[in-house]
């Protein structure tokens, strides 16, 4: 064979390679879309319960009711986001990476010490969280310490409910991750409220959270079922493994990314009840959400892309993970921004539909939608660090602005009242992931902008892929 042919026939192998990966990193994105239009259909509906539920109760219980409502939920999200310890956020890396790899000892492992985990610490977590209430009895707010409580009988649900969730989603069982969560318990909720007032009750926030705790029970139970059943078909049968010291390496920096992330996203509400008074919470939270809104599509294709970071990261090439980020990210934005439009027109009769206090949050609303655009820019870059080794990164920037927005709070939420929680809430968020962002394109070389700049794409990538620069 003549030197010609030579370089003919690895020109031909390096360019069978380049399109075999330039359709796998179609078929990654592909994957995405289709997944992520099935969540979108799932989260909308379930958006619109949430919604409902939420015009509905701010109806049947006044601004008052509603704002204690709305503050032990938020303690609640945030108790439950804890109780899985990082494992949940940790099943969106170590699932994948050994379905690919076929590690199913290692696989089972990890999924018993996981629920095991969820079990134990949910438990303890309602139990010490109960005694610390009765011991501050005398500093808490009457009008909290019930609803307290009860909060805290929902909070292992919670965090099992959570659980189930990335569990089904480390699997890409996308209708079965979402649709007990943002379906079945916004209708059981509903449900057993309409039930109360069609019986004649005048339902107060201790009969919301109780069927609070009722819904987030149904709606374990039946994913509890399906998703084991699904397990159960999926793996082999064989004998666990338990890599318990790298498990917990890897998942209490995640529990503390999601500490610090949930805290970011609802320190305000925590403040505003700390230091104003129900009502203000009940109208912050309304404009907060409303806000949210946008958020949907950002929600729906994070949601399936973040199992393949580690999977792209692990098995693929910088050029193909620049590619999927910027592709994840263009779906991300564009929506966004016309949500974000229609919300700015629409915002202050959606706003009137909680009740005649709630237009005075409209400014709110506006406020917070800019700290969300300016997210959506720049994609998942916390949940990027985190699938690719570099979560430590994360658990510093998220700490060190949960610390500044809690001051920032502190400052201005008396001097400005709920705007001055918006204009917290949303500085730091733009501050956050303009830092991550930077982080990004510093450890791995991919640029998470919507408009991406041109750089050394992939720099702790190219020893592995020297080979393949040399033969094309």
């Amino acid at each position: 064979m003549s030197v010609t042919d030579i370089s003919i026939s690895a020109w031909g192998h390096a360019c069978g390679e380049k399109l075999a990966l330039f359709a796998a990193r179609r078929h990654d994105l592909y994957s995405v879309v289709h997944a992520a239009a099935q969540v979108l259909v799932i989260r909308l509906a379930g958006a619109a319960l949430a919604y409902a539920s939420m015009i509905l109760l701010a109806r049947w219980l006044g601004t008052f009711e509603f704002g204690i409502y709305a503050y032990v939920w938020v303690w609640i999200l945030l108790l439950g986001i804890i109780v899985p310890l990082g494992f949940s956020s940790a099943a969106l890396r170590f699932v994948p990476d050994y379905l690919a790899r076929e590690k199913w000892r290692r696989l089972r492992g990890f999924l018993k010490q996981s629920y095991m985990v969820v079990a134990v610490v949910g438990t303890l977590v309602a139990l010490i969280g109960a005694g610390l209430v009765f011991v501050l009895r005398d500093i808490i707010e009457p009008y909290y310490f019930v609803p307290f409580l009860i909060g805290l009988v929902c909070v292992p649900f919670s965090g099992l409910l959570g659980h189930l969730q990335a569990t089904a989603r480390a699997f890409c069982w996308v209708r079965l991750a979402y649709t007990p969560d943002y379906v079945v318990r916004p209708l059981v909720f509903i449900a057993i409220m309409a039930w109360l007032i069609l019986a004649g009750v005048t339902p107060d926030a201790t009969d919301a959270l109780w069927a609070v705790v009722a819904a987030c029970l149904a709606a374990a139970l039946i994913q509890s079922v399906f998703v084991l059943r699904r397990i159960l078909r999926r793996l082999p049968a064989t004998r666990s493994v338990y890599h318990t010291r790298y498990w917990a390496a890897v998942s209490v920096p995640f529990v503390m990314i999601e500490g610090f992330n949930l805290l970011l996203q609802n320190s305000d509400v925590l403040m505003i009840g700390t230091l104003l008074e129900p009502r203000d919470v009940a109208v912050y939270y309304a404009a907060i959400r409303t806000g949210s809104l946008i958020a949907f599509v950002y929600f729906a294709v994070s949601a399936l892309a973040v199992p393949k970071f580690s999977k792209i990261y692990a098995t693929g090439t910088p050029e193909e993970m620049q590619k999927f980020v910027t592709g994840i990210i263009q779906l991300m934005f564009w929506p966004s921004v016309l949500a974000a439009i229609v919300l700015t027109f629409l915002g202050s009769f959606a706003l009137s539909l909680f009740g005649d206090d709630f237009a005075q949050g409209y400014p709110v609303l506006l406020v917070v939608l800019v700290g969300l655009l300016v997210r959506a820019a720049t994609g998942p870059v916390g949940y990027l660090l985190n699938m690719t080794g570099h979560h430590m990164d994360t658990v510093r920037v998220y700490g060190i602005m949960t610390v500044i927005n809690i001051m920032l709070n502190l400052l201005l939420i008396p001097q400005l009242g709920i705007i001055g929680a918006a204009l917290s809430t949303s500085a730091t968020i733009i501050v956050t992931n303009t830092w991550l962002y930077f982080l990004v394109r510093r450890r791995i070389g991919v640029s998470s902008f919507v408009f991406p700049l041109r750089q050394d794409v992939g720099r702790k990538w190219r020893s592995d892929c020297r080979q393949m620069e040399l033969i094309g």
